[in-house]
């Protein structure tokens, strides 16, 4: 029988891969898929064809679509369960995957039900963002919470991300050959959060950081995929001689432990906000109006600071606004997060009355289907508008840069409490560091063959774990810019 692929499978293989799955949907002892009445979809809809569709979604990328058009199909935003071939607990099995769209249930289901469906595990043990056991959970995240604090922890790194955000505008100019050829940002902005997080928050040095960072993207990109092994073991080692927030918080008995955080921190730690500055850039791009008004208020903020200040940020409104937009519009976090019922629930049907779904299920809270709901947003959802009304929860308040966690039913970019993105705090103090600094010298421009997606209503993201932008060449990721410096900036 053969094997499937994962995300971190060659992309060659997954693009020649064979999905067809009647081997697996004959098979009692691989399909445990019910049909749950107001849940699944119609009888009239083969099985057989939804599973092998909604696979192959996940693989190439693209999953967010396929369930926002069976979800537009049915007319309102509301849940579903689906058919699921996964290999999650190194067996595969096609289950109910049950995808929670409606904001009544959302929020609720994630509060409520702590424990993770087991969709991280066969990669990273029992880390904290993989592990079942939900003491175990609790434990870790205790234990980590206070690399994370921002005045306890964040502003000892705050130094660190600031020399490393001046060394954004070198960089850029290097990589641009002077500014005479465009340059693909989605891996200049990867290059430099995976740089933060290795040089601030584990503490390596520098040349460490050089050897391993692009080696790590790609292998989380499923180039070289074997490398995650030795580099996760090699990552480790460098923690034993650092002194960052994070080295002083993995030192688990267990190994396997270890090595599955080292690796969940370096992809989560630097994936998510490497791609929300990508598309906060293309959107920026694509509405001049709106970079402008953000260049002006980077350029008053360089009038009153000669170096930038841990407790300044609240001088930066309109930048916190377009960081909140992007994050409703592309979502880094797209999955949203995955959970087990741990007990009996009830949640909302395709017709609108309440279904029983049993303990055990497996859950998705999407965040893509709320983020994108014109009856959540309305009828402008698609459009990037930085002045959109949100509510006090879902944005900063401007009152100092500490812990906020933005959230609403509607709105979730760091998934919902208590298993939220334990990073948030980082990923908005360093976000904020890297704008002040490309913007303060230099301005941008889509290139001509990205130019071509702003008006393809196609042009929807690469949604593997993360929310990237597509390439627009021979690559599976990208955004590509043309850089000019600002020969008037702060006037």
């Amino acid at each position: 029988m053969k094997d499937i692929p994962t995300f971190f499978t060659d992309k060659k293989d997954i693009l020649n891969y064979d999905y067809t799955f009647d081997t697996f949907i004959n098979n009692p002892k691989i399909n445990e898929y019910k049909y749950i009445h107001n849940l699944s979809l119609p009888y009239n809809i083969s099985n057989t064809k939804l599973c092998e569709s909604y696979f192959k979604s996940i693989m190439f990328g693209y999953n967010h679509i396929f369930i926002q058009k069976i979800i537009d199909n049915i007319g309102t935003l509301t849940n579903i369960s689906l058919p699921l071939l996964h290999k999650w607990n190194e067996e595969i099995k096609i289950n109910n995957f049950v995808i929670i769209s409606h904001p009544e249930d959302a929020e609720r289901i994630a509060n409520n039900h702590i424990k993770k469906a087991p969709v991280f595990k066969t990669l990273l043990n029992n880390s904290v963002i993989s592990t079942t056991d939900n003491n175990e959970w609790k434990s870790q995240r205790q234990s980590m919470n206070m690399a994370f604090i921002p005045k306890l922890s964040l502003s000892k790194v705050f130094p660190i991300s600031c020399e490393r955000a001046r060394y954004c505008a070198t960089l850029l100019k290097q990589q641009s050959n002077n500014y005479l050829q465009s340059i693909d940002m989605s891996d200049f902005f990867l290059n430099e959060t995976q740089a933060q997080l290795q040089l601030g928050m584990f503490g390596f040095s520098n040349e460490f950081q050089e050897k391993t960072n692009k080696l790590v993207r790609d292998s989380f990109l499923g180039i070289h995929s074997e490398y995650l092994e030795e580099f996760s073991i090699e990552a480790y080692n460098e923690i034993q001689i650092s002194n960052g927030p994070l080295s002083k918080v993995i030192d688990s008995n267990d190994m396997k432990q270890n090595l599955g955080n080292v690796l969940i921190y370096a992809f989560a730690g630097h994936d998510t906000t490497g791609h929300t500055l990508s598309w906060l850039l293309y959107e920026l791009c694509k509405h001049p109006e709106y970079k402008q008004t953000l260049i002006h208020e980077i350029d008053q903020y360089w009038m009153k600071h000669t170096k930038e200040t841990y407790d300044s940020f609240y001088e930066l409104p309109f930048m916190t606004k377009c960081i909140t937009e992007t994050l409703r519009l592309w979502p880094a976090l797209a999955n949203g997060t995955y959970r087990e019922l741990e007990n009996d629930e009830e949640i909302y049907g395709i017709d609108g009355t309440k279904v029983k779904v049993k303990q055990g299920t497996w859950c998705q809270i999407i965040n893509w289907t709320r983020h994108r709901s014109k009856e959540l947003w309305g009828e402008d959802v698609h459009i990037f508008n930085p002045y959109r009304n949100f509510k006090d929860s879902e944005i900063w308040d401007y009152k100092g840069f500490g812990t906020t966690h933005v959230s609403s039913e509607r709105y979730s970019p760091f998934t919902y409490s208590p298993r939220h993105c334990i990073g948030k705090n980082f990923s908005q103090m360093e976000m904020r560091l890297i704008l002040l600094h490309l913007f303060k010298d230099h301005d941008f421009q889509l290139n001509g063959k990205q130019q071509q997606t702003v008006n393809n209503p196609k042009y929807s993201g690469m949604n593997t774990f993360t929310m990237a932008p597509g390439s627009v060449y021979d690559g599976f990721i990208g955004m590509y810019v043309n850089v000019y410096p600002r020969l008037k900036s702060r006037l």
